[in-house]
């Protein structure tokens, strides 16, 4: 029987092998044609693996503010894509047996993947600034929690859950459905909403976090794939970026995975809030808006924080 790290290095060959049969006719073409695509999730499907944000973190932005890709379609792509690239870095968590905390997986799933059509519907009545706002909002507010949650250098920071009672099961479903919602919304966000729970009112390590919450954006993710598969939905050019993008994600996340197996704490920190900060200055010189959308967002922001800083505070983990 072949060593768990060499069957990590067959994922990517099964893939492309996949990749390049089952379609009709070879899909290079789609390399060709959508290239940004794929030069994009080269960089997303790494941060996705290597960090608590999923590549449509960065799909997202690039995809509605750099290449004017509706926010409809940069969501499904987050949401199929993910379930490949991520779905890798899934892999690569089991065959190196790299710790994750399974209960909050079991109970923050529970929660997202009844909330991902609820998500979906609402997408559909917004307009396009008002969802690319609301993610800058979630990630600029994540950015302020890891800032909190770093402030003390001797906070306690545990390896996994230290209680697990009703109280804990309960909040992990009600952030599980809030991240199932926003992840209906922009086909990213579970992973944020649930890391900053992780961190922040659990006291659970970033580098232990990490894992856990791959797994559960994983699973949502295949979820919300089959659900836009099975209403037909997932056609073109969604299909075509998808295909443009899986030679490379499938290789971008376990390396990311590994990569942050070996990083410090506080460098997956400093990453996060590199990328927040330069989604915040694009949204604001890229993105239009109203008066109504910018106070919504203001009151969006304020509340996740308060929210957060609310966990911060809380001593029931130490």
């Amino acid at each position: 029987m072949l060593p768990s790290r060499t069957l990590v290095f067959l994922i990517p060959p099964l893939v492309w092998l996949g990749w390049y049969f089952l379609p009709d006719s070879p899909p290079i073409w789609a390399l060709v044609k959508h290239w940004r695509i794929t030069l994009t999730m080269a960089f997303g499907s790494f941060i996705g693996g290597a960090t608590s944000e999923a590549g449509g973190a960065v799909a997202f932005p690039v995809f509605t503010k750099l290449l004017t890709i509706p926010p409809a379609h940069a969501k499904l792509f987050s949401l199929a894509t993910q379930s490949v690239g991520m779905g890798s870095g899934f892999l690569t968590i089991l065959l190196l047996r790299i710790r994750v905390e399974w209960r909050a997986v079991f109970w923050v799933v529970l929660g997202s993947v009844p909330m991902l059509p609820v998500g979906f519907y609402l997408s559909a009545q917004l307009p396009g600034s008002a969802v690319r706002l609301l993610f800058t909002v979630v990630q600029c507010s994540f950015a302020l929690a890891l800032v909190w949650h770093n402030l003390d250098p001797n906070r306690d920071r545990n390896e996994g859950l230290i209680r697990f009672g009703s109280l804990e099961k309960a909040i992990l479903l009600a952030f599980g459905m809030l991240g199932g919602l926003i992840s209906g919304l922009l086909g990213s966000g579970l992973e944020i909403i649930v890391f900053s729970v992780l961190v922040l009112l659990f006291r659970i390590c970033e580098k232990a976090a990490t894992p856990t919450v791959i797994v559960m954006m994983v699973l949502t993710s295949w979820s919300g794939f089959a659900m836009i598969a099975a209403a037909g939905q997932f056609v073109a050019p969604v299909s075509e970026y998808w295909l443009a993008a899986i030679p490379i994600v499938v290789v971008g996340a376990p390396l990311g995975v590994y990569v942050c197996s070996r990083m410090s704490r506080s460098l997956v920190v400093r990453t996060l809030i590199v990328l927040i900060l330069a989604e915040l200055v694009s949204s604001l010189v890229l993105i239009p808006f109203n008066r109504e959308i910018a106070a919504g967002s203001v009151g969006l922001f304020l509340g996740f924080s308060w929210l957060y800083y609310l966990m911060y505070r809380s001593r029931r983990y130490v």
